[in-house]
């Protein structure tokens, strides 16, 4: 396969079948979700060069020394909470770069020192107000990461910026819940190559108010593991990259996926995606939601309030590898139409619940254009 992960292979073979599954999926998001996708393989002609000089430099990339792993010194607290997504909450038609992540707080990447502490913090640690140059293991739990820039100057090829997989002793998740809020991460520092293979964030956690931007994917919910609840709210996904032919060196994008989601050890559990802005807008794109049942049972996830734009299908449903899927409610999201359409199903009994689901019409009072249908299998 041409394109590989940046693992060895001695290192694959001693963490095992696991890490096996996991690297694999991470492959197929990094390389390509062909067999996933009707239609998937899309024009990706895009000049690498031309587009790594247009992109920003950013500014002072490591001069900051920074403080340790719990330096902020709580400026903008009533803006940290993520919201309930209540009547006060925008919804995800109502999202851009200047009122999410850093911006909706007043914060820009250059404004933070960088930090200094441990790529794998304890279990437990705040880490505020600071600017972070390389991946983050948050595999220990319990991690708060709020008001803070992740702009990594480095990334193993195909592999997540920052994750709540513990590939050291492949693959643990996390034990306890991590929480990410107003803070942007940000692939500008990284070659073309190196951003478009990357995935902002992987793993299982609650994310709020964050801007992510300029990498090949966004956000994960993978190994997601068989415990903790995840709230995925107020996120803006864009300005996503394509590197190479999708269909052979190439990447493929995704705004926000689900891998897997395992309820069976506990039925109440709950996956809430709501009021993101999604937009798949990478030449090489699968879509901006996809839900694949690659690396386990996805069950108990309800999306409301959502914009879906971009290339490809703005959603996608597909049951694979013997993993079946159920409980999904889709309520009031809107579909910017384009690419190949709304929505898919591919395998499985379809959505469980499709309610009030609409093209995107700005000139519309909330964004109601014409009635969306439930995709059918």
């Amino acid at each position: 396969m041409a394109c590989t992960l940046g693992v060895s292979e001695e290192k694959l073979a001693r963490l095992g079948m696991v890490a096996a599954t996991v690297l694999a999926a991470l492959a197929l998001s990094a390389c390509g979700d062909d067999a996933a996708s009707p239609g998937a393989a899309q024009d990706a002609s895009n000049d690498a060069s031309e587009l790594d000089a247009a992109r920003a430099e950013g500014g002072d990339d490591a001069s900051a020394d920074g403080g340790d792993d719990a330096s902020a010194d709580g400026a903008n607290d009533a803006a940290s909470e993520g919201g309930d997504g209540g009547a006060g909450a925008r919804r995800g038609w109502e999202l851009d770069e200047t009122n999410t992540g850093l911006a909706g707080v007043g914060l820009d990447c250059a404004s933070l020192s960088r930090y200094t502490g441990a790529e794998k913090p304890k279990a437990g640690a705040v880490i505020e107000r600071v600017r972070i140059t390389t991946g983050l293991d948050l595999s220990n739990g319990g991690i708060t990461l709020d008001r803070v820039c992740i702009q990594p100057t480095s990334v193993g090829q195909g592999m997540p910026v920052v994750t709540t997989t513990d590939y050291d002793q492949c693959c643990g998740v996390a034990p306890s819940t991590v929480t990410i809020s107003n803070s942007d991460f940000d692939g500008s520092k990284l070659s073309l190559r190196d951003a478009a293979m990357a995935t902002a964030f992987l793993g299982v956690a609650d994310l709020r108010n964050n801007y992510l931007h300029d990498f090949g994917s966004g956000i994960a919910i993978f190994n997601a593991g068989t415990e903790l609840d995840a709230t995925v709210e107020g996120n803006y996904v864009g300005r996503l990259l394509g590197y190479g032919d999708p269909a052979t060196d190439g990447n493929h994008s995704d705004a926000f996926t689900v891998r897997d989601f395992d309820t069976s050890a506990r039925p109440s559990r709950r996956l809430v995606v709501r009021n993101n802005r999604f937009d798949c807008d990478s030449p090489n794109a699968t879509g901006a939601f996809f839900i694949q049942t690659y690396g386990g049972p996805i069950h108990n996830l309800t999306m409301s309030g959502n914009l879906l734009q971009g290339g490809g299908y703005q959603l996608g449903l597909n049951e694979m590898n013997g993993n079946a899927y159920g409980e999904l409610a889709a309520l009031d999201n809107r579909f910017s139409g384009t690419g190949y359409g709304p929505a898919y199903v591919q395998g499985g009994a379809g959505w469980g619940t499709w309610e009030e689901n609409y093209r995107d019409d700005p000139s519309a009072p909330e964004h109601r254009g014409a009635p969306v249908s439930a995709p059918t299998p």
